[in-house]
């Protein structure tokens, strides 16, 4: 390490802590910001996860759907006869049928709650994809459902074997899942996809929602999509990945709750620029004797530069990993919420790049008081 610059991390580090009261009070600001900003991007992608969870772990490689269908909870009938279609595309190995529509759940203290309403065959794709207790294959059993473990106060379920009803019909809890969420606030309930259009009253017994497909091993998807895309008409042929980014964008952008949580979160890259600014300037203003003497001791303006700089870093890095912190108590706290908060380690690493680069923009607006320094104040 140059000795100049271990100079002016002594020399920075003296500085900043020469009043430890102003120090903390801006990691404590700037930790907060970066957590608020960390939280906001953590409930995006928190979101996005939740809204994709079915299609991400359906095992499909292809979906069939109705054109221009916006996201999985708002697809539309199809004919069950594209199911047979795609089943006999070159390269496909396997199909499965998918019901979604909505439905009301008829509690047993009267009270009605709007459902999304999920039927999955044999091979559950679609299905949910841990259980906590009872069996998935329950809902092969005559009006036999199952729900997720954190909505069971919402439908008032107490116990399996519990039985309510949907629009008339009888609806039994053969089983519950955990690790299935929603954004619409209208719980999941899974069953066959018979009785799911038995339940809905709406589809015909030859209508469909979704047909999804597996491809052969070794068999590239995109091929396999463009011969179904070719093979049937008045329907679009998505790979799950596709799926994804639509269901994504519709709930973002569409709605428009994504583009606010994406400003609330610069907002709070904005806030944390504010106050490191404030107080390096704060600092720097109240040592310009202190840099005017070193000018006239021979250190460089660079070397004064280089003080600013280490302050603005220590307190980028302070205040990243308060808010690192809040972040995961946060997150830890969340998990078993309808919208928890998430990462990835781009987003991660994106965040922290962001935070200290709003520090260094911090510290070149105090740097100004620096170079306008003038030595000649010392002998004064």
């Amino acid at each position: 390490m140059p000795q100049a610059f271990r100079e002016a991390a002594f020399l920075g580090k003296r500085m900043l802590l020469d009043k430890p009261g102003r120090f903390f009070a801006t990691v404590i600001g700037v930790g907060i910001a970066f957590f608020l900003a960390t939280a906001q991007f953590g409930l995006l992608v928190g979101w996005i996860n939740t809204n994709t969870a079915l299609i991400r772990h359906s095992g499909a490689d292809l979906w069939v759907m109705a054109v221009q269908a916006p996201a999985f909870d708002y697809g539309t009938a199809i004919p069950r006869q594209r199911l047979y279609q795609a089943r006999s595309i070159e390269g496909v190995e396997w199909t499965q049928p998918v019901f979604m529509g909505w439905n009301i759940w008829q509690r047993g203290d009267g009270r009605r709650v709007n459902i999304e309403l999920v039927g999955v065959d044999r091979m559950y794709a679609a299905g949910p994809w841990m259980m906590s207790s009872g069996s998935l294959e329950s809902i092969r059993r005559p009006n036999t459902v199952v729900v997720d473990q954190l909505y069971l106060k919402t439908l008032g379920i107490g116990r399996l074997g519990e039985s309510f009803e949907m629009i008339g019909e009888r609806a039994t809890i053969g089983g519950i899942c955990r690790g299935i969420r929603t954004f619409t606030a209208s719980p999941f309930v899974f069953t066959s996809v018979e009785q799911a259009i038995r339940y809905d009253k709406r589809y015909r017994d030859d209508e469909i929602t979704y047909a999804v497909a597996g491809c052969q091993p070794g068999v590239p998807v995109g091929v396999v999509q463009a011969r179904m895309q070719r093979a049937m008409a008045n329907v679009e042929v998505l790979t799950t990945q596709q799926f994804c980014v639509r269901s994504a964008k519709y709930w973002m952008l569409e709605t428009g709750v994504g583009i606010t949580v994406v400003i609330t979160a610069f907002l709070g890259l904005a806030v944390a620029t504010v106050i490191t600014s404030q107080t390096l300037f704060a600092i720097t203003h109240d040592h310009l004797p202190n840099y005017a003497t070193l000018l006239a001791l021979g250190f460089s303006r660079n070397t004064l530069l280089s003080i600013v700089l280490v302050q603005s870093v220590v307190l980028g890095a302070c205040g990243i990993a308060l808010g690192t912190l809040l972040f995961g108590s946060a997150a830890w706290a969340s998990v078993r919420t309808p919208i928890p908060l998430e990462t990835t380690p781009l987003v991660f690493a994106l965040l922290v790049i962001g935070s200290f680069a709003t520090s260094l923009l911090a510290s070149l607006m105090s740097a100004r008081a620096v170079f306008r320094v003038d030595p000649i104040t010392v002998f004064r």
